[in-house]
């Protein structure tokens, strides 16, 4: 078993009934049922596969580490973080929505996007519908907020439910981001009604769940696995909207705990994830150690030194080796003249730790570090450094040194805040000769790594003034998967979408509504975080338009359909993937694929689809009652299934829901009259 060290400011701590509880995720047998966890004072949260979220008392680590069910053991650590009219014609989502040559038009209607975010101002009026009449915000859990009630089987948090509880909290609480406006721009872009603005969304017409969870591992897999339950209570299809990342979630190459937890989600609950790729395309912030060809390796660790944010403390460097590479590291230390000043100890890929030790450089500089290797898992080692200065802008420089014998390792410098873990890049830099330069290569953060879940670039769209070029902050391959990532790209620069309103650090625009006394703001953003999102709505359509589709079915659409042209160039590659999203097309293709389906797993088979006069429907035993539905809900047909058919001739040209009364469950799928 593989014992992750602590990993500093990145562990999550919390105080229960007066004992410190550390959060953990750990990787267990295939055949564990967990009952090895009732002698411990443990608290569990999800169980996904072979994963496992829980929070222990932490006198009781060591003693839980020896358990011989458990293959993996880690402290959950922390986590960072045109117009939409026109990018909405761009990506033809308009087109959807109004139903040109479709069978109808598409909104969202019955489908629910769930937002795993901070910064959300649930009374906005763009969470209503386009005429401003139906609130579509259906549930959140607020992580941060301490006096419950928490969802069903959690134990932290608050849960809040339905139209008036939401109003009556307004927004969510302020947390080590403040009061943040991240996730009501993205919530607008997945579905947000516009208020009376030409500013709407993609999915004008689905529903949402909003988690703002604390901000480790182990919480975002709770929140996941809270949104899928509140989905399946509700016999709803979710796509859950990630914009965020980090690049401190384990190896690099889609095999850390959380990317195997959201594989197994889609593959087993058919919950569709959609991420965003990051924003580090254009920073040098990468750079590949080939010890075949330079066995001592160095190059500069640069500070960031633009007040991005005002918890910056310093940078972590994080370095994997592929396959077998292993390696020692260090970082030296040399004044404005290049003079070496100072040295920390050598550190090896075997567990060891170099324990937080501060040294004064000079009267103006003090170098603050520590760091941390892990034991190789599957032969990789993976070693984290983090380094801070007094004076970042001083004269001092840092240098990283890697020696090894051969092989290779990858090392990426991200800003390391001191509230939670920065997710952009910061440069590698090659002052000297023999120095490696920083390129902006294995650019695609975590979860974007991840197999399943569907990782989103950004492109440009303004017309009259940009190329349709890739947005070049957009984060790129290649990556240390066997699969392309990114898949598809969106618009992300410049995107206009609605801004929380208790945010005090919230862009403003001329862009204003006023609704109950108070002013809501729609401005612009760039990033990945706004690319998303625009992938989220543009599922939420497709499984309006055919809900039996499964997350890889989805994501192979959004493939075929994609979009290519001269920016593009041949696709798939590492930038585009397969190139800029074409959501009429997608949508389109989901139309046509509502065909013959197996019901829930049962011998339940409907077919012709589509079909004009009779429906066939094998699996039920004579004079079972069938309901049909339009997709507003409304009952059109209430008949019995009579040797195997229904007439459905009575019925205009369209969708339908046909529910099933299977065993006295009530069973669902969707068919065309045609």
């Amino acid at each position: 078993m593989r014992v992750c060290n602590s990993y500093f400011r990145q562990i999550r701590a919390y105080q229960i009934n007066n004992k410190e509880y550390i959060s953990l995720i750990m990787r267990v047998k295939p055949e564990s049922d967990l009952s090895f966890l009732k002698k411990y004072d443990a608290i569990v949260g999800s169980h996904q596969g072979r994963i496992v979220t829980l929070r222990l008392n932490v006198e009781q680590l060591n003693s839980l580490c020896e358990e011989k069910e458990i293959i993996e053991i880690e402290t959950s650590r922390k986590v960072a973080n045109a117009t939409l009219s026109n990018a909405l014609k761009d990506i033809k989502a308009n087109e959807v929505q109004q139903g040109l040559d479709l069978l109808q038009s598409y909104t969202g209607r019955d489908v629910l996007i769930g937002i795993a975010d901070w910064g959300i101002d649930y009374t906005h009026p763009t969470l209503y519908d386009t005429l401003m009449e139906q609130y579509r915000v259906l549930a959140a859990w607020d992580q941060f907020r301490t006096e419950g009630p928490s969802p069903e089987g959690f134990s932290y948090g608050t849960y809040i439910e339905g139209k008036d509880q939401l109003l009556s909290y307004q927004c969510d609480t302020a947390n080590i981001y403040d009061t943040g406006y991240h996730a009501t721009h993205v919530a607008g872009i997945t579905g947000g009604g516009g208020a009376g603005t030409k500013y709407r969304g993609v999915a004008i017409d689905a529903q949402w769940i909003f988690c703002s969870w604390l901000v480790d591992e182990a919480s975002v897999m709770d929140c996941y696995t809270w949104m899928r339950n509140t989905a399946r209570n509700l016999g709803k299809r979710i796509v859950i909207n990630n914009s965020w990342g980090v690049y401190i979630f384990g190896y690099m190459d889609g095999s850390s705990m959380l990317d195997e937890f959201m594989n197994n989600m889609s593959d087993n609950d058919s919950v569709v994830f959609v991420v965003s790729a990051g924003n580090n395309g254009n920073s040098p912030f990468h750079i590949t150690a080939d010890f075949n060809n330079n066995d001592t390796i160095r190059t500069e660790v640069k500070f960031d030194r633009s007040g991005a944010s005002a918890n910056y403390w310093g940078e972590t460097v994080t370095i994997q080796g592929e396959n077998n590479t292993t390696f020692n590291s260090r970082l030296e230390v040399y004044n404005y003249a290049w003079q070496k000043i100072y040295e920390t100890p050598w550190l090896a890929c075997d567990g060891s730790v170099v324990e937080e030790t501060r040294y004064a450089l000079s009267e103006s500089d003090t170098i603050t570090y520590r760091a941390s290797s892990r034991y190789p898992l599957d032969h990789r080692a993976l070693v984290d450094w983090e380094v801070a200065l007094t004076t970042p802008g001083g004269n001092d420089h840092v240098v990283l040194v890697l020696q090894g014998e051969n092989g290779i390792a990858q090392a990426w410098n991200v800003a390391c805040l001191s509230k939670a873990v920065g997710n952009w890049g910061v440069e590698f830099a090659a002052p000297m000769t023999g120095y490696v330069q920083g390129d902006d290569s294995y650019g695609v953060s975590e979860p974007g790594l991840a197999e399943k879940p569907i990782t989103v670039a950004s492109y440009r769209y303004k017309p009259n003034s940009w190329t349709p070029d890739i947005s070049p902050f957009s984060s790129r391959g290649p990556n240390m998967t066997s699969y392309y990532k990114p898949e598809i790209a969106a618009p992300g620069t410049s995107i206009v979408s609605s801004i929380n309103s208790f945010s005090a650090d919230g862009p403003t625009s001329n862009n204003v509504v006023s609704s109950e006394g108070r002013d809501y703001y729609f401005s612009p953003l760039s990033g990945t975080s706004m690319s998303a999102p625009m992938i989220t709505g543009t599922v939420a359509l497709m499984l309006e338009a055919n809900p039996n589709l499964t997350p890889e079915e989805i994501k192979n659409i959004l493939k075929e359909t994609a979009r290519t042209d001269s920016y593009t160039q041949e696709c798939p590659n590492d930038v585009w993937g397969w190139g800029k999203v074409d959501t009429y097309s997608a949508v389109k293709k989901a139309e046509e694929k509502v065909s013959l389906r197996e019901i829930n797993e049962c011998k339940i088979n409907v077919y012709p689809i589509p079909s004009s006069d009779c429906l066939n429907i094998n699996g039920l035993k004579n004079n079972t009652k069938v309901l049909v539905l339009d997709l507003m809900g409304r009952e059109v047909l209430n008949t019995n299934c009579v040797n195997g058919q229904i007439n459905i001739s009575a019925l205009e040209n369209g969708v339908y829901l046909l529910n099933l009364n299977d065993k006295g469950i009530w069973k669902k799928v969707k068919f065309i009259k045609k």
